[in-house]
């Protein structure tokens, strides 16, 4: 074996393992969600030892910030949208993903651990959702700009997802299209379907 195919070979390993590592967070959140997640608990679920951990990431923070990305890939979530457009299908896209993880999803909003995963990534969430609202409306101030960010980047959330599901027994796929439509008014456009809805109301409803 050459000394290339070597280092490759390495490189392979030292990726999956820490795959394993973020899985291993994840999955710790998923299950011990009242707990604070330690280096301890998670190299003992992967399987290598807190030196291996370490070696990946310095810090619990350094660790915290890279499950992020690593659960949205988990909820097949591609990065943040960048456009009006790309904003208002991402819940009928995400949500449905949400039911099918929903110990994970759940695990995300309501621990200590899952907030400070998300407050990690915010300042790059805010920039996202202000950056689809100045697309959809770019004449709007920016104090008008940041409060519509503010209430679509709720409903383009977990915490959205969860309130349309346990309040008013929606499944994914109706919260998708329920965060969707109410969005796309926010913006100042209607979902794909809303305008047929509007105009000639849904089977079984009075106009």
């Amino acid at each position: 074996m050459t000394s290339y195919e070597l280092t490759s070979l390495r490189e392979a390993h030292k990726d999956q393992t820490r795959l394993r590592i973020l899985d291993a967070a994840i999955d710790e959140m998923r299950e011990s969600s009242l707990g604070a997640l330690t280096i301890a608990k998670v190299a003992e679920r992967a399987k290598v030892t807190e030196r291996t951990v370490y070696r990946h990431f310095l810090t619990r923070e350094d660790l915290l910030k890279a499950v992020w990305p690593r659960m949205q890939a988990r909820v097949g979530s591609s990065g943040f949208p960048s456009t009006a457009d790309q904003l208002i299908a991402t819940p009928p896209r995400l949500f449905p993903r949400f039911d099918d993880e929903e110990g994970l999803v759940r695990a995300s909003i309501s621990s200590e651990t899952g907030r400070e995963v998300r407050l990690s990534s915010n300042p790059q969430r805010q920039a996202a959702m202000l950056a689809c609202v100045a697309d959809a409306l770019p004449d709007m101030g920016d104090a008008g700009k940041r409060r519509r960010a503010a209430i679509v980047q709720l409903i383009d959330s977990a915490y959205g997802w969860a309130i349309l599901r346990d309040f008013w027994g929606l499944d994914g796929v109706e919260a998708g299209r329920a965060a969707a439509e109410a969005i796309a008014v926010l913006l100042g456009r209607r979902a794909a379907d809303d305008e047929c809805e509007l105009t000639h109301g849904t089977p079984g409803e009075e106009n």
